[in-house]
């Protein structure tokens, strides 16, 4: 090949480079852009310059997959902790800690040991207990608010996960169409990684990259969410979450990773278990005081009737005062067993050996509850915890992506040097053999 020749795929060379580069330069603030980079090749033949053998994206799968699973285990504790927190935070206030109710009404009970037979003190025990009837309705209530804010919440993160699904699989479509057609892909490429990352803080995904450029997404435990330009759908019923790919569906757990794997956590290991925890606690507790109150006998001498009532299939939701209870028919007085072996009161109104058997009913489930607020407090400052180290490791995966294929202006500003350089070298070779080629022709 000519010297002319030779030179001149230098100067294309050199053009290429400062094009790649000024690219670069001008998406340095564009978030997800990766930088590119020219791939040179000796062409083919002995002194036939250079070729410019493709410009490709300067990328790392590995660091690529580390910030999505990084991202994934950071929306997972994200999610969990804001739902303990706040159950945490609304089971210990002041205003509704179940304790604190009992502590009034072991008050209002110790207080009419002196004068059992006074209204005012049996009104008194009337009113703590209706006291803490109220907190746990506002309790329960609060509870349920969670589960309806954790069923919206799912809703919403599974449209938003479905619609980014429906959108990778159309990048999967244009991207191995543009292979094929031998088009740039390198900004659909970046658009896709980038709504893979958004995608990964919803949801844990897994990937596999074909060979015509299409990716397979599926959930960390297997179910397929992208498959070439295939999509999944995300359907929530109550707080269950369903995905669903052609006739396959499969129903999501906890390990699939993303703020959805929080919030079902939260569902699974706190909210349901909590709620169980306090119906079996309320039910033990009305059961032990109605069972104490029968054992005594109220101001007109009969058998002592029931403080409580409530559903056994929604203790926490329905615990009410038995509409029937009034002042007198609080069960103080004691019973002993007659010469006949009838059970009768151990003594008149002023008689108080029954209170005693109340008090200990009331505190009986005390410790339970307070085991319940310690678990959910050493909890949630495991999952605090596991928050601020999954923030480090993400914000670590996003810098070690960035160092390889971030834009640094100064190593840009050096490969504009360069290849200015290479160019104006090549120029001179040019007007080299221009110069040869008329020295040439004068000889002539």
């Amino acid at each position: 090949m000519s010297l002319l020749s030779n030179a001149l795929s230098g100067l294309n060379a050199a053009n290429i480079g400062l094009i790649v580069a000024g690219q670069n330069v001008a998406n340095e603030a564009v978030p997800g852009y990766s930088r590119q980079g020219a791939n040179y090749a000796t062409a083919t033949g002995a002194f036939n310059g250079v070729k410019v053998v493709s410009v490709e994206r300067i990328v790392d799968g590995f660091l690529n997959d580390d910030i999505w699973r990084t991202q994934a285990d950071l929306g997972h504790y994200q999610g969990l902790q804001s739902y303990v927190s706040y159950l945490e935070e609304v089971m210990g206030t002041d205003s509704l800690n179940f304790n604190d109710a009992i502590a009034d009404i072991s008050a209002a009970l110790n207080a009419a040991m002196t004068t059992p037979e006074s209204s005012a003190y049996r009104q008194q025990v009337l009113s703590s207990a209706e006291a803490l009837v109220q907190d746990l309705a506002q309790l329960n209530g609060a509870m349920q608010g969670q589960v309806e804010k954790l069923g919206k919440e799912m809703q919403d993160l599974s449209n938003n996960a479905s619609a980014m699904l429906a959108q990778i699989a159309e990048f999967n479509h244009k991207i191995a169409q543009a292979k094929a057609n031998g088009d740039a892909t390198a900004q659909l490429e970046d658009a896709r990684e980038s709504m893979l990352t958004e995608l990964s803080g919803i949801i844990g995904v897994s990937t596999h990259l074909r060979e015509d450029g299409k990716l397979d997404i599926s959930t960390l435990s297997g179910a397929p969410l992208v498959v070439g330009s295939q999509f999944a759908e995300l359907t929530v019923n109550g707080t269950q979450i369903t995905a669903s790919l052609g006739q396959q569906s499969f129903v999501l757990t906890d390990k699939v990773g993303g703020r959805l794997g929080g919030l079902i956590a939260a569902d699974v290991q706190v909210l349901k278990p909590t709620a169980t925890e306090m119906n079996q606690l309320i039910s033990q507790l009305a059961d032990d005081v109605n069972a104490a109150l029968a054992q005594g006998f109220d101001l007109n001498g009969q058998p002592g009737a029931p403080l409580f009532t409530y559903n056994p299939a929604d203790p926490m939701g329905t615990l009410r005062l038995d509409p029937a209870i009034t002042q007198d028919k609080l069960a103080f007085t004691g019973g002993e067993f007659d010469a006949g072996g009838n059970w009768v009161p151990a003594g008149g109104p002023g008689d108080n050996s029954n209170i005693a058997k109340l008090v200990d009913a009331f505190g009986g489930q005390g410790e339970g509850y307070t085991k319940l607020i310690g678990d959910l407090a050493i909890t949630s400052r495991q999952i605090k915890s596991s928050t601020d180290t999954a923030q480090k490791l993400n914000d670590n995966a996003r810098f070690a992506r960035d160092s390889v294929s971030g834009v640094n202006l100064d190593e840009e500003a050096a490969n504009i040097m360069h290849f200015q350089q290479l160019y104006q070298a090549n120029a001179k070779v040019v007007a080299t053999a221009d110069q040869l080629f008329k020295t040439l022709m004068t000889m002539f």
